[in-house]
């Protein structure tokens, strides 16, 4: 629930990869400290147990939490822990395996912004691996792609893409010396397959524009499905990697065009998506009962919802971006801090409302304020949009040569795409 409502966009793919019973081990890249673990926890129906580094465990608000959702924790040595802990740990590891538990892990270490996940630690093999010799369970290894479309944006998406199983068959035969570092080989090259992994943001940034002109090619914008925007990625930098090393002039002029068409947009104000409206009568009528039903209904509620939220909405907002180190780190602070925030305020305006009225007032004035909260999110998306609609039309209808320019140009970087994935096709 938290994590649907601080997130405009959150969905999962591969659920089914999950056994519903049995003992598991995820193993997902780490891009959100804290917050990774409360994601993952929202998509699936079993309970997990994070393995979690000593350190937390010293929090005074987070102990509490770690402990009743039995998170085990892990010393490590820069953490000036005492390593030789981790024997207890491992072992409580085990017996969680033996009752068929869900045990979640971060085998990259510790959370970063990096474009693409960083070499892994062993710690993930070791503990599979310990588990088989030690009480004959071998748990399955179920990698985990936590994909972020806009980190350290308020209310951004995040996909959620589950692997299957880590298949440990081919190392069946390896000495046992040998075992952890393949089986540690065949978990990044899980994880590898359900994230997106590049060298820079830059590279990152320019497969997300090629990535959205493919959607718009026949004016079918894929905003609301994350998984196929993955899929088109993955395929993308595969391509990408191919081409930059064959083609680097191609990808050079390709990138230059766009960064000069996006210049030219963003001047005007106009979006991709604009480029590929057809203003018909039908779109134009559905566009006006939608602008008058959001108008009338849901803005009377999304202005109670603004009101009583607006207070802990931006302290929420603007500390959590003081406080965080890094982008990495702001989805944690964020959550954290709502919850406060917002708790502290609803039930505060709750309680004083109680001592002026009756109970029941007071309850129905607390039962209003989620959907009333999340009437103004939606109110204040679809607002920007409609006004952007209208004054784009509006722009387009007075200088028609403005929207033909585009469309040329828009032409132009699609041919050259074309060419470039045909050449990547043939080869």
């Amino acid at each position: 629930m938290i994590s649907r409502i601080f997130y405009s966009q959150l969905e999962v793919s591969g659920l089914n990869n999950i056994p519903k019973t049995g003992p598991v081990l995820l193993c997902a890249n780490h891009a959100n400290a804290l917050a990774d673990a409360v994601i993952i926890q929202s998509v699936l129906k079993r309970p997990i147990h994070p393995l979690a580094r000593s350190g937390l465990f010293g929090n005074f608000l987070l102990y509490p939490v770690l402990k009743g959702i039995q998170a085990v924790p892990v010393y490590r040595r820069q953490d000036k822990g005492d390593t030789s802990k981790n024997t207890d740990s491992f072992r409580k590891s085990y017996e969680m395996f033996a009752k068929g538990a869900v045990l979640l892990i971060f085998p990259e270490g510790q959370s970063h912004s990096d474009p693409g996940i960083r070499e892994i630690k062993t710690g993930a093999a070791r503990i599979v691996l310990g588990c088989r010799e030690s009480i004959g369970v071998s748990p399955q290894i179920i990698p985990v792609g936590l994909n972020f479309g806009h980190k350290g944006k308020y209310r951004g998406d995040v996909l959620v893409e589950i692997g299957k199983p880590v298949n440990l068959d081919s190392i069946a035969n390896a000495k046992k010396h040998d075992e952890v570092e393949q089986t540690t080989n065949l978990i990044q090259k899980g994880l590898g397959e359900v994230t997106i992994n590049v060298e820079s943001w830059e590279t990152m940034n320019l497969l997300r524009r090629v990535e959205r002109f493919f959607a718009l090619r026949h004016g079918k914008y894929r905003q609301r499905d994350l998984s196929l925007k993955f899929r088109a990625l993955k395929k993308l930098s595969t391509a990408y990697n191919e081409l930059a090393h064959k083609e680097p002039d191609r990808v050079a002029w390709l990138d230059r065009k766009l960064q000069r068409f996006e210049k030219i947009c963003k001047r005007f104000g106009v979006h991709d998506y604009h480029l590929t409206i057809k203003y018909r009568p039908s779109l134009v009528t559905r566009f006006i009962f939608h602008s008058i039903f959001i108008i009338t209904i849901a803005l009377p509620v999304a202005l109670w919802g603004f009101v009583n939220s607006i207070v802990p909405f931006l302290l929420t907002r603007h500390t959590a971006r003081f406080i965080s180190r890094g982008t990495d780190q702001y989805d944690t602070a964020k959550m954290s801090l709502g919850l406060f925030y917002f708790s502290v305020f609803w039930i505060g305006q709750s309680v004083w409302l109680m001592q002026y009225t009756t109970p029941g007032l007071a309850l129905f004035y607390f039962a209003s304020l989620v959907p009333g909260a999340i009437a103004a999110l939606v109110v204040r998306r679809e607002r920007e949009k409609i006004f952007d609609n209208v004054r784009v039309f509006i722009l387009f209808v007075r200088r028609r040569r403005l929207r033909r320019y585009l469309e040329a140009r828009r032409k132009e970087i699609e041919l050259e795409l074309v060419k470039l994935v045909r050449l990547v096709k043939s080869r």
